[in-house]
């Protein structure tokens, strides 16, 4: 292990925050498996390891809760039981044979075509959300829109209701603030907020599934309750089916969340990307896979070494958290020319922001679906949007990597909808 620190380890710094990318290139340039002191793990940096570690789950596990938790006291272990029993049954957190199982039912309901099916849909919400605010001239693109697309969107895809949907967003909040790959940085209060929206789910959602097992409907939890009664392994248990809906709900709200936001913010910073997605709309494909590439919602994966190997040099032991730094790899110039530059028409499709291998994350369709569709009307209903004055500000995640505001002005516009 190397006895290196830097005074740039905390990447929650708030000079670090809004762009890490320099320290990135410069830990990748001397050191392309660099120990944190700071995380207590190592970070893997390069674009090929990266890519290879996460299709390796062999050698490179993603059964990690006793090194998320080794920092607690066994009183504190004991306090928080619901929250780590919890994260222990999340498909996140589990390699095969049991991530298959867990996942299984999740890939037979989430469908490419349950997940086109919603387009009218998600078009429908952002014209709504456009709307609301089309004649005052501004809005923040986290809080009046790139927040509420995905809460919107997620429920109707799951199945809660409307009238539980802030409820449902709230616990989601609460469980995010407490995923933090810095385990032993986590104050014990985002763990409290943590176990109490566990407490919450694990409550509501086995009576919203006895609902859906009397009333189905064309939803993902209805989907689950007919795998569950057919006798699926998976969701024999009722704690098993709240740990996949808890998975759904925080992986789908962060990632379209980080997506929208950070993707308005790439595209403002860089005009000529912008006019030229603005001229051709028939881009917004692949300029989604490239701000998936250039500022992706989610910045690094954790994992635990099964045993002693050695990685570009450096010993690591059996044990070890291991940091796959998604968007430092997403931004190696080895993999991706020029790779500090927003390019819309770069063919970026080896980019690892929705992981790879057994992990790659179940709603990514869905996700590129929401941004094209997210970016595409906004373009057509606000064509002189622009960055108001005020600041900007960064969730202090280090997983999961967004805005939490981003004040944006235009000229006020009709309404489309009465």
């Amino acid at each position: 292990m190397s006895a290196a620190t830097n005074d740039l380890d905390d990447l929650l710094a708030p000079e670090l925050i809004p762009n890490p990318y320099a320290v990135y290139d410069r830990w990748r340039a001397d050191d392309p498996v660099y120990w944190n002191a700071h995380l207590d793990a190592w970070l893997v940096l390069g674009h090929d390891d990266v890519h290879q570690a996460l299709g390796d789950h062999g050698l490179i596990s993603s059964d990690r809760t006793v090194a998320f938790t080794s920092h607690l006291s066994e009183p504190e272990k004991e306090h928080f039981s619901l929250w780590i029993e919890m994260r222990k049954r999340m498909l996140l957190y589990n390699d095969p044979p049991r991530h298959t199982m867990l996942r299984r039912p999740v890939h037979k309901g989430m469908t490419v075509r349950l997940a086109n099916a919603m387009r009218p849909k998600i078009e429908q919400i952002t014209g709504e959300l456009i709307d609301g605010f089309a004649e005052r001239g501004e809005f923040d693109g986290i809080a009046d829109f790139g927040s509420r697309i995905p809460v919107i969107v997620n429920s109707e895809l799951i199945g809660i209701p409307a009238e539980d949907r802030d409820r449902v967003k709230n616990w989601t909040s609460d469980f995010i603030s407490a995923i933090n790959a810095g385990g032993a940085n986590i104050a014990s209060s985002a763990l409290e907020r943590g176990q109490t929206a566990v407490a919450g789910m694990r409550e509501y959602f086995p009576r919203l599934a006895e609902r859906k097992r009397s009333e189905p409907a064309e939803d993902l939890l209805s989907a689950l309750v007919a795998q569950r009664a057919e006798g699926s392994e998976a969701l024999s248990e009722d704690d098993d089916l709240v740990a996949t809906c808890i998975v759904l709900l925080f992986a789908g709200l962060e990632t379209a969340l980080n997506l929208i936001g950070n993707g308005l913010l790439a595209l403002l910073q860089n005009p000529q990307q912008l006019e030229l997605l603005r001229g051709d709309p028939s881009l917004l494909p692949g300029a989604v896979e490239e701000i998936l590439r250039y500022d992706g919602p989610l910045h690094l994966v954790g994992r635990r070494a099964t045993r002693d190997f050695t990685l570009r040099g450096k010993d690591i032991a059996k044990d070890d958290k291991v940091l796959l730094m998604l968007g430092a790899a997403n931004r190696d110039g080895a993999a991706f020319p020029d790779p500090h530059r927003l390019d819309i028409t770069r063919p970026a499709r080896q980019h690892v922001a929705f992981g790879y291998g057994v992990h790659y994350c179940p709603g990514a369709e869905l996700s590129r679906i929401i941004g094209e569709t997210a970016f595409g009307t906004v373009l057509r209903r606000l064509p002189d949007l622009a960055l108001a004055d005020g600041p900007l500000s960064w969730q202090p995640n280090l997983s999961f990597r967004g805005l939490t505001t981003l004040p944006l002005r235009f000229t006020p516009v009709p309404r489309e909808r009465s």
